[in-house]
């Protein structure tokens, strides 16, 4: 394979898990590996070098699925280009406005959004790779993909990292699980931790930034079970203050949940990557306008700016006005040097659950979530919010749920877990 060994076919760490997944005859294995462990990478890799492979037909067809078509032409396509030699292809053999390569071993490999997966329905291919499976429609796998292997005996790879939430999930655990027993209708499964790969400056740098149970997760590559409490990193010993108190000379952030009854929102500063909570306003039976005034009321001499966050809903929801709950922050003169940050479109909420859970206590035991004493319903949310059970379905009820939520808003825009893993072998942690 020497003509393969352009910049992009770098030598891979020795592996003897992924060594034994490049040689398998398996035709449907599942991987379940972590961050940043190369599992995309080798997945890759084996469709190029497929590519060159004589068939007993002229056409050999492969394909590459990821769970939207965003991400297909976003992440996959520009990494696929890069791997494949360009004498290989014909000429115009990469079509990226068709998202194919065409080679000159009458070969094809499709890249594919499976949310639109109707580019590559009807047809027969020989090998594929379904790639972060967990938030793959389950019923992309039975109902498009199979049917598309039957008639040339074709392999399909599913890959991706062990989640408690998504779309496909559960499916994706339970082909894992059928793959632990030898001869389970062609299914061979693999699992490794990302230590196996990264570096320790690159773990404990993902420690830092997730949550317990996410880096056990995502890292560790450890099937959790779906547990009750949302926010089990807080202890309301330990996250909590008397150091977590005003400051004059500090921006005041306001993170806001616009429900009527209560309207909650959290008052915080920022100083050296922590977030010192020092105030919550908790009100029944009101609107956006009468909790500003009690804001104002409340902190009318402050003169060190103020940073507003929401949800991007609240561009467009009335609480009891004609005006919008952002317009009425932005327009609101009383609270100078001002900003006001809300989405376009929300976060996932396991995303901004994760975000919170990872300053609340990170893997490494670090806490930089600080909460003063007197924010009584802030702690008492923290401590009460759950799952439905044996679900990742929010089991809110009455006043649950709110001003966690405006919790989570700020902290995830201010301190998000930004990791690019590009699947080859290395992770890049990016900073706030």
């Amino acid at each position: 394979m020497s003509n393969l060994l352009n910049e992009a076919w770098f030598n891979l760490r020795p592996h003897p898990l992924q060594s034994k997944l490049w040689r398998t005859t398996a035709r449907f294995p599942v991987v379940v590996a972590g961050r940043g462990s190369g599992k995309t990478e080798i997945s890759r890799r084996r469709l190029v070098v497929a590519l060159q492979h004589r068939k007993p037909w002229a056409d050999p067809k492969y394909f590459i699925g990821l769970p939207t078509y965003g991400q297909a032409k976003r992440v996959v396509w520009p990494q696929i280009e890069a791997l494949i030699p360009k004498d290989w292809l014909v000429k115009h053999g990469a079509n990226r406005s068709e998202l194919t390569f065409t080679t000159i071993y009458g070969s094809t490999l499709f890249v594919v959004g499976m949310d639109k997966p109707h580019r590559i329905e009807g047809i027969q291919v020989d090998g594929g790779v379904l790639d972060e499976c967990s938030d793959q429609k389950p019923e992309g796998f039975t109902r498009t993909i199979l049917p598309m292997l039957t008639h040339r005996n074709g392999w399909c790879w599913r890959i991706g990292k062990p989640k408690r939430t998504g779309i496909g999930a559960s499916a994706f655990r339970e082909a894992y699980e059928k793959g632990l027993h030898p001869n389970t209708a062609g299914i061979e499964s693999y699992n490794w931790k990302s230590d196996t790969v990264l570096t320790k400056a690159q773990l404990d740098t993902l420690a830092s930034q997730m949550g317990a149970e996410e880096f056990r997760e995502e890292v560790n590559a450890e099937w959790l079970d779906a547990k009750g409490g949302i926010f089990y990193a807080y202890n309301d010993t330990l996250n909590v203050t008397e150091a977590a108190v005003y400051d004059s000379e500090s921006v005041i952030g306001v993170g806001s949940d616009f429900n009527v009854d209560p309207m909650a929102w959290v008052l915080f500063h920022v100083r050296n990557g922590r977030m010192y909570v020092f105030d919550e306003v908790w009100l029944r039976n009101t609107n956006t306008q009468q909790t500003l005034d009690e804001l104002y009321r409340r902190y009318q001499d402050h003169k060190a700016g103020w940073h507003f966050f929401g949800d991007a809903s609240s561009k467009n929801r009335h609480t009891s006005t004609s005006v919008t709950d952002y317009l009425q922050i932005i327009n609101d003169s009383r609270f100078i040097e001002k900003r006001v940050s809300y989405p376009k479109a929300n976060p996932a909420v396991a995303d901004r659950f994760a975000a919170t859970n990872a300053l609340l206590c990170n893997a490494l035991g670090d806490r930089r979530c600080h909460i003063n004493p007197r924010c009584k319903n802030l702690r008492d949310d923290l401590m009460q919010r759950t799952y439905k059970e044996g679900t990742r379905d929010v089991a809110d009820e009455g006043d649950i749920g709110h001003i966690t939520d405006a919790l989570g808003y700020p902290i995830h825009k201010l301190f998000p877990i930004r990791i690019d893993d590009s699947g080859v072998g290395g992770v890049t942690v990016k900073s706030f």
